[in-house]
């Protein structure tokens, strides 16, 4: 079908709509690789005056950087196999097996999405600190056993569309519920589990929050240390902000290579389970 004007017309608006919009969310990005490449203690500027690579080496060393660093491995990898594996069992349950009141079940695991995860910080704190759990890594475990709301809703929308034919199938040769879920459900959900392992890396490896109430110094993730101790030098209470800065670029790495792989599948995880803007 030959373009008509209208059509031309309205692609370019859609391209410089497009254009305008990644500029508006590219330009922070910017201006943190610009201002961290500075000299000490420049004023913040928007166009590159000069490229002081050695401030991301400053960045590494002037910090235990590598040591918060691989404590945020660790938070994320217990997060990512305990939430993502505790949440698909948990909306397999709720899409495949019938039990009385399963319904009102899932609509009050709905509605906890409604709760500011700030409420529940305090409690959690008192809950923890009774057991003895705080500086420990355990409530991280314990909050990734009891799964996450949005992802049993991500998972429990796609297991829905899974054909009954199948389910009745596996169960006829013999399956278990678990090995039906394991060997079937799993394999044919890819899209969902790297969704939902996406989505817990990011809130986890950013979450500085959670930690600061729960963990000391010595066992802060990257994201708790980075917005809790400052770049100084020799005893001077003067930030270094270009440090700052460039420590901040190295953070946010990892989350963009995560995403960058992982948005393929984000997309039909998103498209697959029915949660459309």
């Amino acid at each position: 079908m030959p373009t008509t004007g209208s059509s031309r017309i309205g692609s370019f608006v859609l391209y410089v709509v497009l254009v305008a919009c990644s500029i508006v969310f590219l330009l922070p990005l910017y201006l943190a690789l610009v201002n961290s490449l500075e000299n000490w203690y420049a004023v913040p500027t928007i166009l590159p005056e000069v490229f002081k690579w050695d401030n991301y080496k400053f960045a590494t060393q002037m910090l235990d950087f590598w040591h918060y660093f691989g404590n945020s491995l660790i938070l994320c990898g217990i997060s990512v196999f305990t939430s993502t594996f505790v949440s698909g069992l948990v909306g397999y349950a709720f899409a495949r097996l019938q039990a009385p009141g399963r319904s009102a079940l899932f609509m009050i695991v709905l509605s906890t999405m409604m709760l500011p995860g700030i409420v529940t910080q305090i409690p959690q704190y008192i809950l923890f600190y009774k057991f003895g759990l705080i500086n420990t890594y355990l409530p991280w475990i314990i909050g990734g056993l009891g799964g996450n709301a949005f992802f049993i809703f991500l998972y429990r929308q796609f297991f829905a569309t899974i054909p009954k034919e199948l389910e009745e199938a596996a169960r006829i040769d013999g399956c278990s519920i678990f090995r039906t879920y394991w060997n079937m459900f799993i394999p044919l959900s890819l899209p969902v589990v790297a969704t939902v392992s996406i989505f817990n890396f990011q809130g986890t490896w950013s979450d500085f929050i959670t930690p600061f109430f729960f963990l000391k110094q010595v066992k802060y993730p990257l994201a708790t240390a980075l917005t809790t101790i400052n770049y100084t030098e020799g005893g001077s209470t003067q930030i270094i902000q270009q440090v700052s800065v460039a420590a901040g670029v190295i953070f946010m790495i990892p989350i963009l290579i995560t995403f960058f792989i992982g948005q393929r599948f984000i997309v039909d995880g998103i498209v697959t389970t029915g949660v459309k803007g």
